[in-house]
């Protein structure tokens, strides 16, 4: 599936302060990227506070470690790869990643594959995302990219040129480890092929896919369509920090809080024109119409005008015109918006089950976090939605890394083996791809309760994914769609007039074959 802003390869979000930023001298400040007037003493606390979260975890991570060492006297035994030996010692793997948030959970894994094989794995963070994208392409270029790369879990995003196809390197046994739907977004499909060769615009990587082909192996699952809730700004403003049941009475929840004048209503990275789509539009359109009705509108056969999709566009309408959105949202990235939720700036936040480890590594606690998913509209044929897990992230093998095979053993271990698994998962505060059965009762409680919330079977998002795969990002009235939210959050646009410039847009390009 196409995931958008955050993981695919639409994410190419330039630095949008709104004053100027140091360079980051610790992972802390990196984790710290203000898209606002924050002040220096707000700032120092966020960066204090998230040193304190990190250290707590840090112990956390040591004593799961501890426990998963002895875990890895059976695995050592039953799986394949490197056995730890003293012809080892001394040697190292270099592995690269963007997400600090992530970085505890990599330590954590990567000391248990040291204590099984004697090779060490020394992990490199650069942040922000299009900086990470900027470092890889620069590297891949002049061929220095390290031996393993993190990334998103997406096929046909031009690191296929530079990373090991797996297909014939990664045994059936291994593959059979992960749940069901892991490899999804990884491996190339048939429509995917069809797709990119009548399209004008696919790269020549993505002209190159073979059917079947995948570069990467699942590292971590997740959820969009998630909202956050500060429980404390909720309370204080008499309402009940409980999950609302529809969209009028989440705005009613915003209207409060904002009338009590302590922060804002709602906080989104509305700066990437199509986040809003991705993460929350879709999950409103599906549950209002149903699936098919969100397939008709992407396959042209419905138009955005019409009264059974118009409402999902006056949705956006309602929470701009009310003045509900925190002011400066639109210089907002995904990073700024966390921020602005967790330095108490927003009452909600927009985000995804991978949201809670960013929250948590600013200081946040669970404690003060209500989580939901989306709710539907009045009126809806979908009374509650369903969460469909997907990968998020990927880890990849250097195709020309001098430690090849120790690089593959290393991305096998960290997404198959159950004690790596768990390690990486806690430290991170991400679920694991792979199905770990029993041993999901030695993830964090708070995480166990993300995992379980997951659909079991596939909801209403599945649905109408073969059509939002194929067609969202190859029908450009989507971008022309994504850029009049801007202008709806801007007041300079009503729903009607961005549906019916959808709508002429839609029918240009069918006219013209596009």
């Amino acid at each position: 599936m196409r995931i958008g802003a955050f993981f695919g390869p639409g994410r190419q979000a330039k630095n949008g302060l709104q004053k100027p930023t140091p360079p980051p001298t610790s992972s802390a400040r990196a984790a710290v990227r203000w898209q606002g007037k924050v002040g220096p003493t707000q700032e120092k606390r966020i960066i204090t506070t998230w040193k304190r979260g990190l250290h707590m975890r840090k112990k956390r991570i040591a004593l799961t470690a501890a426990l998963a060492a002895t875990a890895l006297l059976a695995s050592a035994c039953s799986g394949g790869g490197n056995e730890g030996s003293a012809g080892e010692a001394g040697k190292q793997l270099t592995m690269w990643t963007w997400k600090v948030a992530y970085t505890p959970g990599f330590e954590a894994a990567a000391k248990l594959y040291e204590e099984k094989t004697g090779i060490k794995v020394k992990i490199e963070t650069f942040t922000p995302d299009d900086t990470y994208r900027q470092k890889f392409q620069a590297a891949a270029n002049s061929k220095n990219l390290p031996d393993v790369v993190h990334w998103w879990a997406t096929a046909g995003d031009s690191i296929e040129g530079s990373v090991l196809e797996l297909s014939g390197e990664v045994k059936e046994d291994v593959m059979g480890k992960f749940v069901g739907t892991a490899m999804d977004p990884i491996r190339i499909t048939q429509s995917q092929v069809d797709s990119w060769a009548s399209d004008k615009n696919a790269t020549t990587v993505q002209k190159s896919l073979k059917v079947g082909q995948f570069y990467g192996l699942p590292l971590d699952i997740g959820g969009f369509f998630t909202f956050y809730g500060n429980k404390k700004l909720l309370e204080e403003a008499g309402v009940k920090a409980e999950a609302p049941k529809t969209w009028e009475e989440f705005v009613s929840m915003m209207e409060a809080v904002k009338a009590k004048g302590s922060a804002s209503g709602l906080v989104f990275g509305a700066k990437l024109p199509d986040l809003w789509e991705n993460w929350a539009g879709s999950a409103l359109t599906i549950m209002h119409g149903g699936p098919q009705a969100y397939t008709d509108l992407l396959e042209r056969k419905t138009r955005l005008s019409d009264p059974g999709n118009l409402p999902v566009v006056q949705a956006m309408e309602t929470l701009a015109q009310k003045d509900l959105l925190m002011p400066g949202i639109l210089s907002t990235d995904i990073d700024g918006a966390d921020q602005a939720f967790a330095a108490g700036k927003a009452a909600f936040d927009l985000g995804g089950s991978f949201t809670m480890s960013t929250l948590l590594a600013m200081g946040m606690s669970p404690d003060d976090i209500i989580t939901f998913p989306v709710p539907p509209l009045s009126g809806s044929k979908i009374a509650s939605w369903t969460t469909d897990p997907f990968t998020l992230t990927q880890l990849s093998v250097n195709k020309d890394s001098k430690s090849r095979d120790d690089a593959l053993d290393f991305i096998q271990f960290m997404t198959t083996d159950p004690a790596a698994a768990v390690a990486f998962a806690n430290g991170a505060y991400t679920v694991p791809a792979v199905d770990l059965g029993a041993d999901s009762a030695n993830l964090d409680a708070n995480l166990k309760s993300i995992s379980d919330a997951f659909a079991k079977e596939p909801g209403p998002y599945s649905e109408a994914a073969p059509a939002i795969n194929s067609l969202r990002g190859k029908h450009k009235e989507w971008e022309v769609y994504a850029q009049s939210m801007q202008s709806i959050i801007e007041k300079k646009m009503t729903a009607e007039q961005a549906a019916k410039k959808f709508d002429e847009t839609l029918e240009k390009l069918e006219a013209s074959g596009n």
